[in-house]
């Protein structure tokens, strides 16, 4: 069963999230600019780092921007925390199927663990 993460917990493991996705980001870009062995053993690392994530329960969405969901409940129904790279804390949600473009400010006592 995927765990689900309330606004708290997010900003909790945020310190290290941030850490990885900024790693990313900046691996995305050093792989996009290199050839042979450095970018296999760049695309290795880059590997562990989106699995580690996993294994924190948040979904890198995008490697170029840093944009990453933490999966959560409203009111009983599946929804994503959203957070982007450079952003102070987890501030937005969207429903599963919306995206970036669909975030709404987040409202805390909307968002109860199941």
């Amino acid at each position: 069963m995927a765990h689900y993460f309330t606004p708290e917990e997010a900003n909790r493991v945020l310190p290290e999230v941030r850490k990885l996705v900024s790693r990313i980001v900046k691996l995305k870009t050093e792989i996009d600019q290199v050839t042979g062995k450095q970018r296999n053993l760049l695309v290795d690392e880059l590997g562990v780092l989106i699995s580690r994530l996993e294994e924190l329960g948040v979904e890198l969405k995008d490697t170029q921007s840093g944009l990453a969901d933490f999966p959560a409940k409203k009111f009983g129904e599946p929804v994503y925390l959203c957070w982007k790279l450079g952003e102070p804390e987890v501030m937005y949600w969207h429903e599963i199927t919306g995206g970036f473009t669909a975030r709404k400010a987040l409202k805390p006592e909307a968002l109860k663990q199941v």
